[in-house]
């Protein structure tokens, strides 16, 4: 009788243990998941997220980060209709006497200019895709564009027409002048399954099943 007296008295103390260093979670209680964008290192960096399907209840929520070892950026993109794909790069026309100065201290660096075709008047100036690039959601109506600040958590209706997390880059790796996103949280309010790719490698793809 001792014996199990001791056994059941070590038993409880190892499961308060447990509570106290891992918690226990309520049923009602939003928890969150971490997947990874990317990973590996310079010799093979990963174009994958891991894991690539994950099932969350409503209200949950989903952090998306960068674990790779070199400077690869990767983007969490939910795209309802494919006219919404957004151009890494996108030409702009300005006037052929629009003088264009870099804004950075470094000699060889030239703006991409070409003629444009539909004004001899016009030249096209080839600039980065700020809808590719940046945090940015845009409503069902494809004509309310919102730009959210980096790091920030957004909540995911489902009815959106395009989300974009920007450009997440590994802790560390974050090149100057640019966003400093290293990290992208969303909360699912509603059911459903959502896919998501990255614009920068479209064949990297995940899925948040929403139940």
């Amino acid at each position: 009788m001792a014996i199990n007296n001791i056994t059941i008295g070590i038993g409880l103390l190892v499961a308060i243990s447990f509570v106290l260093v891992f918690g226990i979670s309520s049923p009602h209680q939003a928890s969150a998941v971490t997947v990874a964008a990317g990973g590996g290192n310079g010799t093979a960096p990963w174009t994958i997220y891991v894991p690539q399907t994950i099932n969350i209840k409503i209200g949950e929520s989903v952090t998306w980060n960068n674990p790779t070892l070199v400077g690869e950026p990767h983007t969490v993109t939910f795209i309802k209709d494919n006219d919404m794909i957004p151009p890494l790069v996108a030409p702009f026309s300005t006037p052929n006497n629009t003088e264009l100065s870099a804004a950075i201290p470094a000699p060889n660096v030239e703006a991409t200019t070409i003629p444009d075709s539909s004004n001899p008047n016009n030249k096209l100036v080839l600039v980065d895709n700020s809808r590719s690039s940046a945090p940015v959601t845009i409503d069902g109506t494809k004509t309310n564009v919102t730009y959210l600040q980096p790091g920030s958590n957004y909540t995911f209706t489902g009815d959106e027409s395009y989300l974009n997390s920007g450009w997440i880059w590994p802790e560390g790796q974050v090149p100057p002048g640019v966003p400093p996103i290293t990290a992208f949280t969303m909360t699912f309010e509603n059911p459903g399954t959502y896919n998501y790719i990255c614009v920068i490698h479209p064949w990297m793809t995940g899925t948040v099943i929403v139940s």
